[in-house]
């Protein structure tokens, strides 16, 4: 019985590990020029004074990726891998009790 609850815990560090080099890629991907030589740097107007206006689109990058899913998704796993490991650290506390309370 722990034995299979350390391999799901191990399982779910792996899963979580693969969504997150996922995640991270999107997010670089997200950030780079198709083809820098054709971009054009963006002219800025100065700041003002003036109170800034409500977001109404999603966040992009530089070059017009959405990196709001793939950020949100990268802590969600970050947590599912936390939460993996700790059920891996009290498997292995509650084997050590059942070894102890047996010798």
């Amino acid at each position: 019985m722990i034995n299979s609850v350390m391999s799901e815990g191990l399982r779910g560090m792996q899963n979580s590990q693969r969504e997150m080099l996922k995640s991270a890629d999107e997010i670089a991907k997200a950030n780079v020029r198709e083809d820098p030589a054709t971009q054009s740097v963006d002219q800025r107007p100065a700041p003002t004074n003036e109170p800034l206006s409500a977001v109404t689109r999603p966040v992009e990058s530089d070059s017009g990726g959405d990196i709001v899913e793939p950020l949100i998704e990268l802590r969600r796993q970050e947590q599912v891998f936390d939460a993996s490991a700790k059920l891996i650290s009290v498997a292995d506390d509650a084997l050590g009790s059942l070894i102890d309370v047996k010798s």
